[in-house]
């Protein structure tokens, strides 16, 4: 996985924190201690949009005369599919905290 933060990668199994459940799930960057996680509805818009292509495709190939409907609904649906999948990525939910440091002393070293 990769986290949008801090541009590192990291395993699945590197995960300690995890809140939410089911689509709403967020995940805690190991390194960066960001949480992470996914669009709902980008999530369901795929959901959706692979269960009616398949349906239609499904109903077409029983149904021969229905094949004119159901095969543009099929590839309207796989559009929809690949586009959300393109867009549905992990996003930065809660960014860390920033910790201020005083560098006055070592900057008015070389001043």
């Amino acid at each position: 996985m990769l986290c949008t933060h801090c541009s590192k990668t990291f395993g699945v199994n590197a995960v300690k924190n995890q809140r939410g459940k089911g689509l709403n799930a967020q995940i805690q960057c190991p390194h960066c201690d960001a949480w992470l996680g996914k669009n709902p509805i980008l999530t369901r818009l795929k959901i959706v949009a692979f269960y009616s292509g398949v349906a239609a495709l499904v109903y077409g190939y029983f149904e021969p005369e229905m094949r004119n409907l159901t095969t543009p609904l099929a590839i309207v649906a796989v559009i929809v599919l690949l586009v959300s999948h393109m867009m549905d990525h992990l996003k930065v939910t809660q960014a860390p905290e920033i910790k201020e440091v005083d560098d006055s002393e070592h900057r008015q070293k070389y001043r």
